[in-house]
């Protein structure tokens, strides 16, 4: 979401993000009315069905309860349509549910209907209308459709721009428990963006999403305390914080548990542990561990020295424009290496 991007580590675009296969799963398994419906029968045993990884089995089920009127399994089978689950994919078709059981005021529908519009899936790509639909299901209590309205308000599409309305909606999702809204509400805090600038209230709702397994946040809750902004420095807890995100895969909190590791902060020093995690940074292409391995291949910390292997991972993250790779390859330059001197070469070429 270009809205939220700006504010560093978010995923890509925000719509897509809560369309992802989590997503689906929660839409498919979540909201149902109790009180009584009209195929309610069915659609539950089509629900079992999916339970059970027969999903041919479900969208029939589904189809008797929607063709029935019931909303929930007109919904259910919307996003059948739309993900290909159990019938061929069809976004028309999928559209003609979600509208079915969104004009029965069915919160989802309402807003999986609002997505289409805004993806252009099934029916011609309509911002204001994705808004509209946004809006009622946000005004029910739907978390995701909360989200997006703010979405839709922080880049002003299909409405107009309005970060104070942005912050108000992102806010009514995170008090739901939503981590994709806590870590965003944290991001509006750290930034100021539709409401005052507060570092304090930004590490709370970073530690919030973070304790629910959200990457980003735990990224971002360490570095806080790490640094000290919005509440005491903390080492420790920083380390444990990067460490969690790390395990997970994100490359920037492997090069950070990595310097931790390097330096004994907030952790026992190990270099052999530090070059581990600066590999698997490196490794996925993450320009300031490739320059931290270099260092520790030309140091010869935790691993034996290599000034080779050092100047072809600082090529690597000078070529990504990492300016402190590139003034240490002319700095060895200088001194005579051959090999830097030829990185530089190699390096000019390139741009």
């Amino acid at each position: 979401m270009k809205y939220i991007s700006l504010l560093k580590k978010t995923p890509g675009n925000l719509v897509m993000l809560l369309a992802d296969a989590g997503m689906i799963l929660a839409v498919m398994f979540a909201g149902c009315r109790t009180t009584e419906e009209p195929g309610e029968a069915e659609m539950n045993a089509g629900r079992a069905d999916c339970n059970a990884g027969d999903y041919e089995s479900a969208f029939r089920k589904f189809l008797l309860a929607a063709e029935q009127g019931n909303p929930g399994a007109q919904n259910l089978l919307g996003v059948c349509y739309s993900e290909g689950i159990g019938v061929e994919q069809d976004y028309a078709e999928a559209v003609k549910w979600f509208r079915a059981a969104a004009e029965q005021k069915f919160d989802l529908a309402q807003k999986n209907l609002g997505f289409c519009y805004e993806s252009g899936q099934g029916v011609e790509q309509d911002y204001a209308e994705a808004v509209k639909w946004y809006r009622l299901a946000a005004d029910q209590g739907v978390s995701t459709a909360q989200i997006l309205l703010a979405s839709a308000y922080g880049l002003g599409r299909g409405v107009e721009q309005d970060d104070e309305a942005a912050f108000k909606w992102m806010s009514k999702a995170a008090d739901q428990d939503d981590e994709i809204a806590q870590y965003c509400l944290a991001l509006f805090y750290r930034h100021g963006r539709g409401v005052e600038q507060n570092d304090r209230k930004a590490a709370k709702w970073f530690k919030k999403a973070a304790e629910q397994g959200n990457i980003d946040a735990q990224f971002w809750f360490a570095w806080h305390r790490y640094h000290g902004i919005g509440g005491r420095k903390d080492e420790k807890e920083a380390a444990k914080w990067w460490r969690k995100a790390a395990e997970q895969g994100d490359a920037e909190s492997q090069n950070w548990f990595g310097l931790c590791c390097l330096g004994g902060k907030g952790v026992e020093q190990d270099l052999e542990q530090a070059v581990e995690w600066f590999r698997k940074s490196a490794e996925q292409g993450f320009p300031a561990a490739q320059f931290s391995l270099g260092l520790c291949f030309y140091e010869g910390f935790g691993i034996e020295k290599d000034t080779s292997e050092a100047v072809d991972l600082w090529l690597k993250a000078a070529e990504q424009g990492l300016e402190d790779a590139e003034e240490h390859l002319k700095y060895f330059a200088g001194q005579g290496n051959a090999e830097a001197k030829a990185a530089l070469e190699e390096l000019e070429k390139g741009k």
